[in-house]
């Protein structure tokens, strides 16, 4: 049988999330995106371990770039834009880990997530593009991040850069990539992009400059494989030469106008998800937008009415949390002091004759209280609604509680604050005044009420 969404902790990890990484997430519609100010999240399986890996994930890498990227910063196209887009990433994650240690781990979790689906490494036959940002992502992510899952690719990726492009090439664009750990803004990561594709730009035209011309009719330069031939000479004294297929390569790589898909790991994290949904649309719950309070006008004899009718009520709760937070005294068969009243028990050979004590429990609790407007609560509105407010006032009154009080569905089907933590019931009576109508999304109330 099938869980209930109820116990699904989902939505409330990825509300808890945005709240402390200072963002605000949405729960609910049909796919995950963000706004740059906003992160909305698809109706998602409550229970599932692996779409929740992809969701904090995701909530952590979009919480990055909304905190640390400066949206005003111009992204170039080409080459420089490719590599602004890796550079970025691992700064906002670095920085956001940084803040929020907690982050680091999700964030793993995410990369092996996507890793263990669809490896980051291309087909050796790719571009020459795709071969080198997915070879400073693995590269990156593993030694900046310590995103281990990546490690192996890494390796493999390095290898293979190293031929494709020659190490005259590949070790120093290595060597600057991992200057992003100095970086401390967007700009900062622009003008690292700007470092490499210089680099790649001076030796592309050291290359073309030291390029060799065949004599017509030369025997000896004819027949030599053009592949494997000595191309250009290197800047660095005692380093080999670039062949053809490095130097063709390393061309290929400054005019590009492409973009890698894979290298957005944010973009991967929400198709996955957004799979997901659409897999358990059927019966994916969401949670409710938490709506603006209702007006509050003046309710002195709404007030009145209530306190006289629930004054047992405070009472009886009032003697309940102090019997739960009194201390008990109980005898036991060791101690420090002796109970004078209990010396009798030696003549029955009763062994109890020490005083111990039994700590009260201290009283810091928070409480929501949910109550249902749906159409169906017509002829019980009014009582339900005064119960709500009697109990809310009878909270009020205990020290070491925090009451807050909600109804649904609201008027734009969320949830509508009666009465918030910080607020006192006697000053908000008012709201309480309330008509039925609407349907019952009693999964999605619960779920924000919990949060």
């Amino acid at each position: 049988m099938k869980k209930s969404p109820l116990l699904g902790a989902l939505p409330i990890i990825a509300q808890a999330l945005g709240r402390q990484r200072g963002i605000q997430v949405v729960i609910g519609g049909s796919r995950a995106f963000t706004d740059f100010q906003t992160i909305t999240m698809p109706a998602l399986p409550p229970d599932d371990r692996q779409t929740a890996i992809l969701a904090t994930g995701y909530i952590d890498h979009e919480s990055a770039h909304i905190r640390y990227t400066d949206p005003a910063c111009p992204k170039p196209s080409g080459l420089v834009g490719v590599l602004l887009n890796v550079f970025e990433d691992i700064r906002v994650e670095r920085a956001l880990s940084q803040a929020y240690p907690g982050s680091r781990h999700n964030l793993a979790a995410l990369i092996a997530a996507l890793e263990a689906e669809k490896p980051v490494a291309p087909d050796p036959s790719a571009d020459v593009i795709e071969q080198v940002v997915m070879g400073l992502l693995a590269l990156l992510r593993t030694q900046v991040l310590d995103q281990t899952a990546l490690a192996a690719t890494a390796a493999i990726m390095e290898a293979r850069l190293a031929s494709r492009l020659s190490d005259t090439v590949w070790n120093p664009v290595r060597a600057l990539a991992f200057e992003v750990q100095s970086a401390r803004s967007t700009q900062d990561a622009l003008a690292l992009a700007e470092a490499v594709v210089r680099l790649l730009t001076q030796a592309a035209s050291g290359a073309a400059a030291n390029a060799p011309v065949p004599a017509e009719g030369d025997p000896d330069t004819a027949d030599e494989n053009p592949q494997d031939a000595p191309h250009a000479v290197s800047n660095e004294a005692g380093a080999a030469p670039l062949t053809v297929s490095q130097v063709q390569a390393l061309t290929a790589l400054m005019a590009t106008t492409a973009s890698v898909p894979a290298a957005d790991v944010g973009a991967c994290a929400a198709a996955a998800l957004n799979t997901q949904a659409a897999l358990t649309e059927a019966y994916a719950v969401t949670m409710a937008n938490y709506e603006s309070p209702p007006p509050c006008p003046a309710a002195h004899a709404l007030l009145h009415e209530v306190r006289a009718a629930t004054g047992v009520l405070r009472r009886r709760l009032a003697h309940v949390v102090q019997a739960r937070c009194q201390a008990t005294t109980v005898l036991g068969r060791r101690g420090r002091r002796l109970a004078g009243a209990a010396l009798y028990r030696l003549t029955v050979g009763d062994p109890r004759l020490f005083c111990g004590q039994i700590d009260g429990e201290a009283l810091d609790t928070a409480i929501s209280v949910l109550l249902d407007r749906s159409g169906s609560m017509v002829s019980e509105m009014m009582i339900a609604s005064r119960a709500v407010l009697a109990l809310a006032l009878a909270l009020d009154e205990l020290a070491g509680v925090a009451c807050h009080v909600a109804a649904f569905p609201g008027e734009r089907e969320g949830l509508m604050p009666l009465k918030e933590i910080n607020e006192r019931a006697r000053h908000v009576a008012g709201r309480f005044e309330l008509k039925a109508s609407g349907a019952t999304p009693l999964a999605a109330a619960l779920w924000r009420v919990a949060f």
